[in-house]
């Protein structure tokens, strides 16, 4: 007499392609709860400017920091962490008293320096924080700089969410599998596609005349491939200390640093193409 067949246990896992489709999106709803959170804190703090921007991105700075610092293994009471915590607070602190940001900029060179001779590898990472850390501060101070930093955020957001999206729905071939395993190729010209898009729609959102929407466009594109080789940088400090995420702090994203390691890359960018073009973009003139 044959045996009728096993039946599944209740509440097992998902199998075959209902279960990897689930699988693959296990970390959307996180992602979703964090973005509610931090998008309205960000665009505030962008919207504030002033001491406001300045707290938050000093705050931000130095956790990053810290997690890098906890990443390499080196005690948090040590005077290696020392050294490295107090860094992006003495930068804002020379800022606030000369008003000029090429002063920052001069601490973080002298504390790379001092970190470097202590331990290269951290040191690396600071001077990527630090130059990330001074750029958000240098672009919101322009003239124009509500317009460039939202411009610079909504693009890095439109990397992240593009790479995201398509990444998942089409997967493929990845792009960098020593690295970071779930970046696909994929993913990054969905990637490249959002940031476009989002460049764009800052662009007619301050009434940009449709040659510079052109011009907006092309610098999404740059800034777009920035963010993705940030994230890769970071995911390389992450690979050479044997972690998987920078912390825990954000959930479905890992640490801080995770969340933020593309923005500061597509910043030190940004200030260079302003820099390059006197930080007069026609772009922003209607506003």
């Amino acid at each position: 007499m044959a045996r009728a067949p096993a039946r599944a246990p209740t509440g097992s896992a998902p199998t075959g392609a209902a279960g990897k489709s689930r699988a693959r999106w296990r970390d959307l709803a996180p992602r979703i709860f964090s973005a509610m959170i931090m998008a309205p804190l960000g665009l505030g703090a962008i919207w504030a400017g002033g001491l406001v921007w300045q707290a938050t991105i000093t705050l931000l700075s130095t956790v990053a920091v810290l997690e890098c610092v906890a990443m390499a293994g080196v005690a948090l009471d040590s005077r290696l962490a020392l050294v490295a915590m107090t860094a992006i607070p003495a930068a804002q602190a020379c800022f606030l008293a000369t008003g000029s940001p090429l002063v920052p900029l001069l601490v973080v060179a002298i504390f790379t320096l001092l970190l470097v001779r202590l331990r290269i590898v951290l040191g690396g990472c600071f001077i990527y924080i630090g130059l990330g850390y001074v750029a958000l501060l240098l672009l919101r101070g322009t003239p124009t700089g509500l317009a460039d930093v939202l411009f610079l955020m909504f693009v890095v957001w439109g990397t992240d969410v593009g790479a995201y999206i398509i990444g998942r729905v089409f997967g493929g071939r990845r792009m960098a599998p020593r690295l970071s395993p779930g970046k696909t190729w994929s993913g990054a010209v969905g990637g490249l596609a959002f940031a476009v898009l989002a460049g764009l729609g800052v662009a007619l959102a301050f009434h940009a005349p449709p040659r510079d929407q052109y011009w907006a466009e092309g610098v999404a594109l740059v800034l777009s491939v920035a963010a993705q080789g940030g994230d890769l940088l970071e995911s390389a400090m992450k690979r050479r200390f044997g972690k998987k995420d920078s912390g825990t702090l954000i959930p479905g994203h890992g640490g801080l640093l995770d969340r933020v390691d593309g923005l500061m890359m597509a910043a030190i960018v940004f200030s260079i193409i302003l820099w390059a073009t006197d930080f007069n973009f026609s772009w922003w003139s209607a506003f």
